[in-house]
């Protein structure tokens, strides 16, 4: 039996870019502390302590922030279309089991031509 291909909903193709936009741009706060740390570029390091003044925290701290909140939302949308995914496909592999279960036992008929004797068809009232 082939497997049907489960459709990505626009939800999900909305969040996911999200998140790993969030992602990167924690990255690129990641990276501009570090080259601050590790080198001496006087814009840079103006920049980082002005930063640092404003928000309290240095740029490395608030990438790795950042970093930690566009991953948590990304696990949090993927377990969800999980579930919804297998909520789906658990219900059509119950469908099949009692269509199955229903075949065998010879109960569900494919196909049947009703077939009136001469006693029904003129037992049924005539439409007026």
């Amino acid at each position: 039996m082939a497997k049907k291909k489960l459709p990505v909903s626009l939800f999900e193709l909305v969040w996911y870019p999200i998140c790993a936009a969030v992602v990167i741009w924690g990255l690129t706060y990641v990276v501009l502390g570090l080259v601050n740390q590790f080198n001496d570029f006087t814009s840079l390091n103006d920049f980082c302590k002005d930063f640092l003044k404003n928000f309290k925290l240095d740029i490395y701290y608030w990438g790795l922030i950042i970093i930690a909140i566009g991953v948590v939302a990304g696990v949090v949308v993927c377990l969800f279309f999980a579930k919804t995914y297998d909520r789906a496909a658990d219900r059509e592999q119950r469908r099949s089991a009692r269509l199955n279960a229903l075949k065998k036992e010879e109960k569900v008929v494919d196909s049947q031509e009703a077939t009136f004797t001469n006693n029904e068809a003129a037992q049924e009232p005539a439409a007026e």
